[in-house]
């Protein structure tokens, strides 16, 4: 009985692959802070990205606000964060995102993207004539 628990947990933990960041710096007092820590469960070669996007939005927002990123994190600054607008008239959601992966429209970076900033609640309703494409940043 207990083997058969074991092979179960191990399978599930094996099926449930996670992708993880974790964004330090320094505060005023030169303290080293957890400012970020994030995490997607999905395709991991989709999830990195989104890891990458949240963690580049989180580094930003702590530069902002006057925080010191360490050195080996300091690269999440100089990525471009912008995205492919949703259709028109839509909001993007995963089942939407999804769609349009598996059809080809969007690499898995922009699926990724698209996962995190549905995931942090930044996605909203695109409003645009129905032969334009927005990017949104």
């Amino acid at each position: 009985m207990n083997l058969k628990l074991l092979v179960t947990i191990t399978t599930i933990c094996t099926l449930s692959t996670c992708t993880t960041g974790e964004l330090y710096f320094k505060d005023g007092s030169g303290n080293r802070v957890l400012g970020c820590d994030v995490e997607f469960v999905g395709l991991p070669s989709v999830d990195k990205f989104a890891v990458e996007y949240a963690l580049s939005l989180c580094a930003k927002s702590a530069i902002k606000k006057g925080y010191n990123l360490e050195s080996d994190q300091k690269y999440l600054l100089n990525i471009d964060t912008s995205i492919p607008a949703a259709p028109c008239n839509q909001l993007w959601d995963h089942e939407l995102a999804k769609s349009e992966y598996k059809d080809g429209q969007l690499s898995k970076k922009e699926y990724g993207y698209i996962v995190a900033h549905i995931d942090l609640g930044l996605a909203a309703v695109e409003q645009c004539s129905p032969n334009k494409r927005l990017w949104r940043q």
